[in-house]
């Protein structure tokens, strides 16, 4: 237990604060790893670039354009800022899971069929098998502490050895076109390879046509491999 305590030590005797502002910059990798062991909530900051402690005080402001004249007015996108995180999807996230799965527009860029009506039960059976076995990892990506979407990584093989994956994410349509998906998945897929040294290599499958998952992929560092399956393209990323 942290107990509460502001002032803690890392494992390398270097002192950490869990006091830290937003413009005291971004956690270092050594920062990041404490946290994760010992529980303590982050956040990815797009505007730094970095993940920061979920509970920093946001010290920084985006200058908005309020003159209706401006060539920019209207169009700034909404900022992602403190509140986007991942956690593990709960039982409790069901009727929201219902919701924004019950979308055949969403589902048009899956590659599985709508089942249609998405029916909270079977929200339930989809977060129970996201919390079970060795061969995936699922996100539920949280916004404001309200779930808007997801990421997943499935293995080829059993987590054990040596291995590559497939990277699939998608997020509620109300989302789209917000910057949200380039917040999420590049840090996300630095992340995995940072955690697991024996994950070789990722792919991921995008819709022809859709433009702003290959802009997000490209943005992880994933390269276009052309045609797939039909309507498919597949991208790939190595270590």
């Amino acid at each position: 237990m942290l107990g509460d305590s502001k002032l803690l030590t890392l494992p390398c005797g270097k002192p950490f604060r869990l006091d830290r502002s937003r413009s005291d910059g971004i956690l270092s990798q050594d920062e990041l790893a404490f946290c994760t062991s010992e529980g303590i909530s982050v956040a990815y900051d797009p505007a730094q670039c970095g993940w920061v402690l979920a509970q920093s005080v946001d010290d920084l402001f985006t200058n908005e354009v309020t003159d209706p004249a401006h060539p920019r007015a209207g169009r700034v996108r909404r900022s992602v800022g403190l509140h986007l995180h991942l956690r593990p999807w709960d039982m409790g996230d069901a009727p929201r899971l219902a919701d924004l799965l019950n979308d055949r527009v969403l589902w048009d860029t899956l590659p599985e069929p709508f089942p249609d009506p998405v029916t909270v039960e079977l929200a339930q059976s989809l977060i129970e098998i996201s919390m079970h076995g060795t061969h995936h990892q699922v996100h539920a990506v949280i916004y404001d502490d309200v779930p808007i979407g997801q990421v997943r990584l499935q293995y080829d093989t059993d987590a054990t050895g040596p291995r590559s994956a497939e990277l699939s994410y998608w997020l509620g349509r109300p989302y789209w076109g917000q910057g949200f998906a380039s917040a999420v998945v590049p840090p996300f897929v630095r992340q995995c390879f940072a955690e697991d040294v024996a994950l070789m290599s990722l792919r991921a499958r995008v819709k022809t046509g859709n433009v702003a998952s290959l802009r997000v992929l490209g943005k992880a560092g994933f390269q276009d491999e052309g045609p797939a399956e039909r309507s498919w393209r597949l991208l790939r990323r190595d270590r």
